[in-house]
């Protein structure tokens, strides 16, 4: 069990998000606002998503109307006090949870290595995260940890070849892992080069493979990250005259995309179809028993959100329906937070998230590493 964490909360840095150049990406200097708004908005809507679904995590949907039922229009983070349990009990009040952790060992990872996806190096960093957590946030170990995420950690060809490790604890489950694990961490990678639709999509495989190799888990990332990168890349064909995000096209795309990866997989196919459009959280039955962590309700979590105008409201409807809520809220949060800006998302959200500070001086390192032009590219790749 993870000790709770004792770190400093500093306040967002917002000044920087409207003052910084961007000019590895050749934005013009009066677009720059706009383009790091989404940025910090992408990777904080994923915090604080994270952190607020942890006060569901595992629930029914009754239990968390029991519990939460009287603050359910106006949750915040401190509301975890209201179901105090030993899982909630592994993260300090004000945390974030292991979907929030991989994606910032993904961040870390890219700024070691210059911006380019290095799946073996990031599994030696998720690998030793398993087992001591971020010492400088004084945890023990990494919490929370789905068990196929686990049980791939634990093949001895791991460290070496993580993705040849990952495929044969998959084959050896008889092909049915599909969790939420990778899709969870995935929405940096949204970001990352996201004028470069085709090395997002591979960046993003390369990352799900470390771990999940499943076709559906592969779909699931494609979907979310190509979502996010349509969204920071604002062509015409996706905004309306009004200059709002055409959320409809962006949704069909994206799901055409990650159909490639489930080619000839026509009852799958149908399935994250039935996910990506779904009109109504009820439809998803994110509680369902046996399958709440399952890769597609976390995406069609993210993808009923895009649709949502209203962060607070979106991310309370997602949190309590329970289930993974955690997961389901954290790629939601990413999603609209990309699409509604910084702005949208509740102030007292952001300013109780523990870690804050810390979160942002990572956030720093490789936005200064984008910004000086030490990331390497290499030749755009196709999926």
């Amino acid at each position: 069990m993870a000790e709770r964490r004792r770190g400093p909360r500093g306040k967002l840095k917002h000044e920087d998000v409207i003052t910084r150049r961007f000019s590895p990406y050749k934005v013009m200097h009066r677009e720059a606002r706009k383009v790091y708004d989404r940025i910090f908005a992408t990777i904080y809507g994923q915090c604080v998503g994270d952190a607020l679904g942890l006060l569901t995590e595992n629930l029914t949907r009754e239990e968390t109307k029991r519990v939460y039922g009287c603050v359910c229009d106006k949750l915040e983070l401190v509301h975890r006090k209201l179901r105090q349990d030993a899982h909630r009990a592994k993260w300090e009040l004000y945390d974030w949870t292991d979907e929030t952790d991989q994606m910032i060992l993904l961040l870390q990872s890219l700024v070691a290595n210059s911006g380019q996806v290095v799946p073996k190096d990031f599994g030696r960093r998720l690998l030793e995260w398993s087992e001591t957590g971020f010492v400088e946030l004084n945890d023990r170990c990494g919490a929370g940890l789905d068990s196929a995420t686990r049980a791939v950690l634990a093949h001895p060809q791991f460290s070496e070849t993580p993705q040849q490790a990952a495929e044969i604890v998959w084959r050896n489950s008889g092909c049915q892992s599909a969790s939420n694990a990778a899709v969870a961490r995935t929405s940096i990678l949204g970001l990352h080069y996201y004028t470069a639709h085709a090395k997002v999509m591979h960046n993003a495989l390369e990352i799900c493979n470390t771990t999940h190799p499943d076709p559906r888990c592969q779909a699931s990332v494609v979907a979310v990250t190509t979502a996010i990168t349509l969204m920071m890349q604002r062509d015409e064909k996706h905004l309306k005259k009004s200059g709002e995000y055409a959320v409809d096209r962006i949704i069909s795309d994206s799901y055409t995309y990650a159909t490639r990866c489930l080619l000839g997989k026509y009852p799958e196919i149908k399935e994250l179809k039935r996910y990506m459009f779904a009109t109504s959280l009820k439809d998803l039955q994110l509680a369902e028993v046996g399958r709440d962590s399952h890769t597609f309700k976390a995406v069609g979590a993210g993808f009923w959100a895009l649709k949502q105008k209203d962060f607070r409201s979106a991310l309370q409807d997602i949190v309590m329906e329970g289930g993974d809520a955690d997961a389901n809220a954290a790629v939601a949060g990413a999603l609209l937070g990309c699409k509604l800006g910084l702005s949208a998302i509740p102030h007292s959200w952001i300013e109780s998230l523990a870690h804050r500070r810390w979160l942002d001086g990572t956030i720093e390192v490789y936005l200064n590493m984008m910004e000086r032009g030490r990331a390497q590219p290499k030749a755009e790749t196709t999926v």
